[in-house]
């Protein structure tokens, strides 16, 4: 970004795993920060984080919001309704991380920050499923149209945020020990090398209701998965007119959020024991994790439906990072350079 006036920038929610994230990829921009505020719950009091090469202190109290350039939205969904009253008070630009607005069409729901946010004092950024599978959609169609989309998610334990993670990772050693299992973490029963049904999607349903309209039947199911980072999904699209799996590849790597990985066994790499596996097995959920973008691999033509007219692919990414980016990209387009 070119050199201007420094920003005064507020986050609340800054020790989440969402708000931290938000933290790194500021830090490792170009943006000109004269103030960064971190906000958080009282049980955060006296905690610090990193940014600009200095511990910079978490608060609880709310500071000052008049005057400041940029509001993020870091928090659960039902505390950022009340900052987002606060912020339009104090006719300060807000972003909303936490889909508290997503469902309100008074409010700008970006996918595209390239297309522009205008200037809405409240600016809604989508979940990161959300973004992903409108990116994959909206490339596998092109000119067309989808029909229907079809798949299942598969979500980490990062999904529950930290306790999640601590939860999988405690519930593991405890299995490797043989010693006595831990109380069940924030999904409610261990997850340890087992898979659970997830119900935890009505916020991208919604967002995806809104981008794309009554149009095409996207059905989307869940599952989590025993991994610490990282999501998945796996779709099946038809579209309304036949198309190649060349262009269909072509198109999905000129979208500026995917990158198409053709071949290889993934896992950043790793070369596959058995050397005759027909066809790649990557890109991986390990792959996808501390990336930009979102990966996309294992493009092949539906043979059950007509020819030309339906594929299945696989996509993997890391929410945080797809989340924070966007967040970035929408506050520039918002605010201009900065």
């Amino acid at each position: 970004m070119s050199e201007s006036t420094p920003r005064r920038i507020v986050i609340f929610g800054v020790t989440g795993q969402i708000g931290q994230e938000l933290v790194d990829r500021l830090d490792e921009s170009e943006w000109s920060v004269a103030e960064l505020i971190g906000v958080a719950s009282p049980d955060s009091a006296g905690t610090t984080f990193s940014f600009g090469g200095q511990d910079l202190d978490v608060v609880s109290e709310w500071p000052r919001l008049e005057g400041a350039d940029l509001v993020f939205l870091c928090t659960r969904a039902v505390e950022a309704l009340e900052v987002v009253r606060e912020c339009l008070k104090a006719e300060v630009a807000c972003i909303d991380l936490t889909g508290a607005v997503s469902g309100q069409d008074a409010v700008p729901l970006v996918f595209s920050a390239a297309a522009g946010a205008g200037q809405a004092p409240l600016l809604s950024c989508p979940s990161p499923t959300a973004l992903a599978w409108d990116a994959v959609l909206r490339a596998v169609a092109g000119e067309g149209a989808v029909v229907r989309a079809t798949g299942t998610v598969l979500s980490s334990a990062a999904a529950h945020g930290r306790a999640g993670v601590v939860a999988l990772s405690e519930e593991s050693i405890a299995l490797f020990n043989q010693s006595q299992a831990p109380d069940p973490g924030p999904a409610g029963q261990g997850v340890a090398f087992d898979v659970l049904p997830s119900a935890g999607l009505a916020r991208a349903r919604g967002e995806l209701a809104r981008s794309f309209g009554p149009g095409p039947v996207i059905a989307i199911g869940a599952a989590e998965v025993p991994t610490f980072v990282g999501e998945a999904a796996s779709v099946l699209v038809e579209l309304d007119a036949p198309a190649d799996l060349e262009t269909l590849v072509t198109r999905l790597a000129d979208h500026p959020l995917l990158e198409v990985v053709a071949d290889g066994p993934g896992s950043r790499g790793l070369v596959a024991v058995e050397g005759e596996l027909g066809g790649p097995v990557g890109p991986t959920m390990r792959d996808a994790a501390g990336e930009s973008g979102v990966r996309v691999g294992r493009i092949e033509a539906e043979p059950s439906l007509a020819a030309g007219t339906a594929f299945r692919l696989w996509f993997t990414m890391d929410p945080l990072r797809i989340a924070a980016d966007h967040a970035l990209a929408i506050a520039e387009a918002r605010l201009g350079p900065a």
